[in-house]
């Protein structure tokens, strides 16, 4: 008898326990489906509107694959223009890394379309996407979680979750104090995926110190040359062509051997290179709030630069004489 009573117990908690957790996952999916985004600014959210592009402007085409180096730091117009092709810019943050990106564009990319990649330096070191940031991504567009690898998956659910319930205390808190939902920045994008408020802002202050230990040595992950042999062939598979840009960077972090090194071993690995990346070197007073993000003067000094590598490199798609327009 007593063997049945602890069993009948055990069977019992296990129950309440299981309706418990129940209860605490419907608890989180309320928050996460009526409460405020996990990043409520105008920037995450910009992954619908970059996605749509991609998907409605068809093929041939021109595909941006980087960071916010990218969605910073060129005028997809005027490359759209010396290209005779339309331009996505689906640079966002380098937080996404390249294993996401990459499956991004790919999932949209058809026959005669070019994909450009530019990656800021870090991401060749860590090619995969920080859970938190692509958790941001996910909860403006959910379809985007098809893109995700089933086991990256559960960390993935269990980050949306936290960052719901950090952000509905947030919310909260701020209402009390203020009486109003808290104020996030406003950021113009264009609807080829370029962000353009910050233009003819001036520099930021108190700009970030240079990041010496990333930038002053060459660190890739063996999993970057997979994916990227991977994304060429996938590509090459659906009739598309992909070359490899750089970034721009600001002299104070620019390390001339490191960047050469880059190039050479991006090139080694039968990658197609465009330019040099000295090319892409700007001056510190060129840059917003961080030593990637161009101002408006940078940005028409890196987008023409990026138009004459690519009519160097793919004469045939260019159908402009000059750099400009």
């Amino acid at each position: 008898m007593p063997s049945s009573t602890s069993a009948s117990d055990a069977l019992r908690f296990a129950r309440r326990a299981l309706l418990f957790v129940a209860a605490v996952i419907a608890l989180l999916q309320a928050v996460v489906q009526w409460g405020p985004p996990a990043a409520p600014s105008d920037y995450m959210s910009s992954t619908v509107l970059k996605n749509d592009r991609l998907r409605a402007i068809g093929s041939p085409k021109v595909v941006l694959v980087g960071g916010s180096n990218l969605c910073y730091g060129v005028d997809s117009e005027r490359l759209g223009r010396a290209l005779c092709m339309p331009v996505a810019n689906m640079g966002l943050t380098a937080m996404l890394g390249f294993r996401f990106v990459a499956e991004e564009a790919l999932a949209a990319t058809g026959p005669g379309d070019v994909i450009v990649v530019c990656l800021e330096h870090g991401t060749y070191r860590l090619p995969d996407p920080a859970p938190d940031a692509l958790a941001t991504v996910v909860d403006y567009r959910p379809e985007a979680m098809e893109l995700v690898p089933w086991r990256r998956r559960p960390r993935l659910v269990a980050s949306l979750w936290v960052q719901h319930l950090q952000t509905l205390a947030d919310h909260v808190w701020h209402r009390l104090m203020t009486g109003a939902p808290p104020a996030y920045n406003d950021r113009l994008f264009l609807p080829n995926g370029d962000v353009v408020s910050h233009l003819d802002a001036p520099q930021m202050p108190h700009m970030p110190a240079p990041e010496r230990a990333v930038h002053d040595t060459l660190i890739i992950d063996p999993a970057f040359w997979s994916l990227a042999d991977d994304l060429v062939g996938r590509a090459a598979a659906k009739g598309a062509t992909v070359v490899w840009g750089f970034s721009p960077m600001a002299s104070s972090i620019y390390n001339s051997p490191v960047q050469a090194s880059l190039k050479e071993r991006l090139a080694s690995h039968g990658l197609a290179v465009l330019g040099d990346p000295a090319d892409y070197r700007f001056e510190d007073s060129l840059f917003y709030d961080s030593w990637y993000h161009l101002r408006r003067q940078g940005r028409d000094s890196r987008t023409e630069r990026l138009i004459a590598d690519l009519c160097a490199a793919l004469p045939e798609r260019c159908c402009t004489a000059a750099t400009g327009d």
